[in-house]
Formats: structure tokens, sequence, C-alpha cells
């Protein structure tokens, strides 16, 4: 599979480094090199990718993780996960609930101490030249993100590949994610800083009333989850018309 891995990663949505399996396969020395070579490679790709198995091992029996354990997870992080999981820990453990918990707060400072702007500068420069327009639109609303040092970036889609573009560039602030579809709120999911809201309300003939509605119902979730306050610059991605592949507009505003 590592061998292999350029072939794979072609092929699929997403990939899952399960250290645990991958120190039976290869030495233990180089797990660590093959999670960091595929996170990488994952990132670039703008593919999901998760990194399981042994985060917080000690905890299926223990109230507190060992330190090593909490670099671990952090490390993953910085490393470009876009999600970590637990295993045994929450399956069969006997401190479940202290285990997400840990691991929630050790994510929240990992991503706190990440440095956005350079990290976006890289990504962008080693993203094949020309892009497709969506792509091309996703980089603009992370980079204007940036500049305004905005609260959020709202992004209107279907299937959810603007989403998930969006949050391959690493935006500072969270990506709330409007869709009618459910398994596109529930795969959104994955990628990291997407908060998937399920837009129930049945769709305006109107299209500019309905984008304008959508955007109201983001803005007031938004605020009320407390992803970001009112007065902020939100960054919005929609496309000019319904159905997949037509998102071209970007929009800077205020929340209110």
């Amino acid at each position: 599979g590592v061998q292999n891995f350029d072939d794979i990663l072609s092929e699929t949505d997403g990939v899952m480094v399960a250290r645990g399996d991958l120190g039976i396969e290869i030495p233990c020395s180089s797990v660590f090199l093959a999670q960091k070579m595929m996170i990488a490679k994952c990132n670039i790709a703008g593919k999901s990718v998760i990194c399981a198995t042994q985060m917080l091992e000690s905890m299926t029996y223990n109230p507190r993780p060992t330190r090593a354990e909490v670099s671990d997870v952090a490390n993953a992080i910085l490393d470009g996960a876009d999600c970590v999981m637990l295993s045994g820990e929450t399956a069969k453990g006997s401190y479940p609930l202290e285990a997400v918990r840990t691991m929630h707060e050790t994510c929240l400072l990992a991503e706190s101490a990440i440095c956005y702007p350079p990290l976006f500068n890289e990504l962008r420069d080693l993203t094949p030249r020309p892009t497709k327009t969506t792509e091309t639109v996703a980089i603009s609303a992370v980079s204007a993100a940036h500049e305004q040092a905005a609260g959020a970036i709202i992004v209107l889609t279907t299937s959810g590949t603007t989403a998930r573009l969006v949050s391959k560039y690493r935006p500072k602030c969270p990506i709330i994610c409007l869709t009618r579809d459910p398994s596109t709120a529930r795969q959104v999911h994955l990628h990291r800083g997407c908060y998937p809201y399920y837009y129930e309300v049945q769709r305006n003939s109107d299209w500019q009333d309905d984008v304008d509605a959508r955007l109201r119902y983001g803005m007031r979730r938004g605020i009320e989850d407390g992803l970001f306050e009112k007065g902020d610059v939100v960054v919005m991605i929609q496309g000019w018309k319904g159905g997949l592949g037509n998102t071209n507009t970007l929009r800077v505003l205020r929340a209110e």
C-alpha cells in the first residue's frame, strides 16, 4: 500500500493512516515517515485523510494519557490530518469521555499553533495549473478570508466539492457548508474546518432569493453556534445557478 500509494490516492475519496497495521507491514521506525508522506500527499491532492490507531491507547485503562500520546495527536494535526480517530479507547475503554475530551482539547491547541497564511501559500504553489473554475474560486475565497481576517467562509454546495476544495487550502476560519443533500452533509464532516448544515427548506423558484435565504440561515446558525460573531466579515461562495459544477461567484459580506 505504501509503495503504490500514488495509484491508490488517485482512485480514492479519502485515506485512513492506520499506524498499528503499518507497524506490522513496515519497520516501526519507518511508520512516522509513511504517515507524514501519506498525509502530505493527501493534502496536496485535496483528499480527506484520517490518522488512526493507538492515538491515546493508554486511556483504555487510565484516566490520563501519556505525554507522548498527546504529542502524537498534536503532531498528526500539525502534519495536516483532517481527522484523528479513537478506537479501543472508546469502543471498550474504561474512560471514553475522558479520551474524547483529551483529543478534542489537544486538537484545538494544535490547530491554534499553525501559521495558516504560509501553509496556504505552499499548498497553492503545489497545485498544478491551470486550475478549474471551482478550485480557482476556492483559492480566492481562502485568500480573501486571510486578507480580511474573516470570521467564516460560507459555502453553498450540492455535492460537497466546493467545501472540500476550500478545506484543502486550510483557511484559519471555520467553513460553513450549507447543503440540501443529507449524504453531502455527512461526508463534509471528514474535511478539516468544515461545519455542515442540512438545509431542509423547499427550494425557491427564484434563484437569487433562494441563495439569500440560505445565506441568512448560514449566518444565523453560525452566530448561534459561536463560530463567528455579528459584524464579522464573512466570505461566501455560490453558483450562478443550481446544479453541479456551477460555482463561480465570491462575495464578501458583514454578518448580520
